[in-house]
């Protein structure tokens, strides 16, 4: 059992991490609704490196590496030993000119592992290592961006993968910029690979970007289904993209299908809010008009808060970070009536109410 003590210096750390997390508001954010895990991707790892090769085990030697062919740095002069999986060790036998990749800091270092390359993939990686070092200010992280979404409808698995985790983990308005890019045709092709479903929240952003009739009349489909079946798989991606094709009464219907419904699952709502939060965090500029769509969502939580009071951790997060005041009256309600349970909602509850008198005063005739 934790101590009284204990208890309210891990309640005073958590406080102070979900006001650090509500101060970086202004610094663009990895996308929420498609942000890829690991976080590290290829490219972070290869780019830590000084040296690297690409090797492969020497005929009758187990676990013994030759240089293949050096990628950065000076390489070796004689074989290493290095473990590697017996599934790894099978593909260099069976895939013809296939290859690990080696990397060390410096000559001083062992030998790591990072990957296992086929002969389509060591371009690639090739690419990564020789582009890197121009890669590192602002303007080398957009040809990073531009760089791996020209690969997001790859053929090679890997590729593809690294691909998405790249883009994937950039500002929501960073991926809209890469939209127009990637062919609509081919976002279809991956949007029918169910074997990948988990990765299709991506696909389902850019293709919300689209202007084309048709795209938009599967994405009120798609989102009409999910309505009808309760289903909560890659919602808030095409919630996204919904709003985002129909931005004159998207926000709306959803406020019908699922703020006004009592019955509405907290699954179902959870990725509702985050939809919510990634249109209402934009960054001035974007193609849809910020403040009208933020003031549009800040209305509908009226409606939320009236049907779903469990939702006002999420409500008083958003109205922080957008250092707005509404729904004071109701939100103070639900505090008082002790509706919320979980600590970090709670105190995301507190910090708002204590702050609210000092944000701008929403005004819903600014409602268009």
């Amino acid at each position: 059992m934790f101590s009284r003590r204990r208890l309210f210096c891990l309640n005073v750390i958590l406080f102070c991490f979900i006001i650090a997390a509500l101060c970086r508001v202004s610094e663009p954010q990895a996308c929420t609704i498609c942000v890829p895990y690991p976080e590290r991707t290829l490219a972070d790892r290869l780019l830590e490196y000084n040296e690297i090769i690409f090797a492969r085990e020497v005929e009758n030697s187990p676990y013994v590496f030759e240089q293949a062919e050096l990628i950065r740095g000076t390489g070796i002069s004689a074989p290493v030993k290095i473990f590697c999986d017996s599934s790894t060790r099978r593909k260099l036998q069976f895939i013809p000119d296939s290859v690990v990749v080696l990397a060390r800091t410096s000559v001083a270092d062992k030998w790591r592992m990072i990957t296992f390359a086929d002969r389509a993939y060591q371009p690639f990686i090739k690419a990564i290592v020789e582009q890197g070092s121009d890669w590192a200010d602002s303007q080398g992280k957009r040809v990073r961006l531009h760089y791996f979404s020209k690969h997001l409808t790859s053929e090679h698995r890997l590729i593809q993968e690294q691909a998405y985790l790249e883009v994937g983990r950039a500002p929501y308005a960073t991926i809209k910029i890469l939209a127009p890019e990637i062919p609509s045709d081919q976002i279809y092709r991956f949007l029918e690979n169910f074997r990948f479903i988990e990765w299709h929240s991506l696909y389902i952003l850019l293709l919300g970007q689209s202007r084309h009739a048709d795209d938009r009349a599967y994405i009120r489909k798609q989102v009409e289904s999910a309505v009808r079946f309760g289903s909560t798989t890659n919602l808030a991606a095409w919630l996204t993209a919904f709003i985002e094709a129909h931005p004159e009464t998207g926000i709306a219907e959803i406020e019908t299908w699922y703020f006004s419904r009592p019955d509405r699952s907290n699954e179902e709502l959870d990725q509702v809010m985050t939809s919510m939060s990634v249109l209402g965090s934009q960054q001035v500029g974007s193609d849809l008009p910020l403040f009208p769509l933020r003031n549009r969502i800040v209305e509908s939580y009226a409606t939320l808060l009236k049907n779903h009071p469990m939702m006002a951790g999420r409500v008083a997060k958003d109205l922080s970070m957008w250092q707005v005041r509404a729904h004071v009256e109701r939100l103070s309600e639900i505090h008082q009536e002790h509706t919320l349970v979980e600590p970090s909602e709670i105190y995301l509850l507190d910090y708002y109410l204590s702050m609210a008198r000092s944000f701008e005063r929403f005004d819903p005739t600014e409602v268009k």
